[in-house]
């Protein structure tokens, strides 16, 4: 079972190691049921406008009941301070040294693209390829990338197939209301302010992704300008 864990040394000589598993074919997490649910996990608490489920199918929020499970350790400090933070994979082993908000920002966005969201399911892909504390312009890349493939994989993957990135806006707008409604709860629960932000910082790239959308991905085109165009090949001497 695939498995992913992040190891927190923080303030205080304090250590907090989160291990997440997750379902081989899926790749949604895998979760033991909660004995007393919490009540900020409820489905219909604070519950996204746009959510498609229904408290008969889904008593409690997926992404709610997911965090529910490890957030509560770190409600002992702030934002802003500093943690080192490990984070191990089958392939190897990441550790950086960080504001504890942009650590937890990075579990946060594994988390909900696994805990089955439907809106957030669509980052399931990227999340099977984790790349943890990745740069603005690295996620851009990934998002896009990911989008394009599943565009191509969804109209059949083979020939010449038109894809675009016509969904991928209402995508992230879609997520920007999720993260709102998910700030919204955890405000309730939760007395300082590192899980809050660190979804404010998740939604900063969900609200980015529409803009670099409409300047035609210019944030990305220098990457590819720099690529020698495959015409100067067949043109060149011999």
């Amino acid at each position: 079972m695939p498995e992913i864990s992040y190891v927190f040394h923080l303030p205080g000589g304090r250590r907090e190691a989160i291990t997440l598993a997750f379902d081989p074919g899926t790749f949604l997490l895998r979760l033991s049921p909660p004995p007393h649910p919490e009540p900020w996990t409820a489905l219909n608490f604070r519950q996204c406008p746009h959510c498609p489920l229904s408290v008969d199918d889904s008593p409690q929020c997926p992404f709610a009941r997911a965090l529910s499970g490890f957030v509560h350790g770190f409600d002992a400090f702030y934002s802003y301070e500093p943690a080192v933070v490990e984070v191990v994979t089958e392939r190897r082993t990441i550790v950086t040294n960080h504001p504890l908000q942009d650590s937890m920002a990075s579990i946060l966005g594994l988390v909900g693209a696994t805990s089955g969201c439907p809106h957030l399911a669509f980052f399931r892909p990227m999340a099977r390829f984790h790349l943890p504390f990745a740069s603005e312009q690295e996620t851009l890349f990934r998002a896009f990338s990911s989008h394009l493939l599943g565009e191509y994989l969804r109209a059949g993957g083979t020939g010449d197939i038109t894809v675009s990135l016509r969904d991928l806006q209402a995508r992230y707008d879609a997520v920007s209301t999720v993260n709102s409604s998910m700030a919204d709860r955890i405000r309730t629960a939760f007395k300082k302010d590192v899980v809050v932000n660190a979804i404010v910082i998740l939604d900063t790239f969900a609200q980015a992704v529409p803009w670099v959308i409409d300047e035609a991905l210019g944030e990305l085109r220098p990457l590819f300008d720099l690529l020698p165009s495959p015409a100067h090949k067949h043109n060149a001497p011999a």
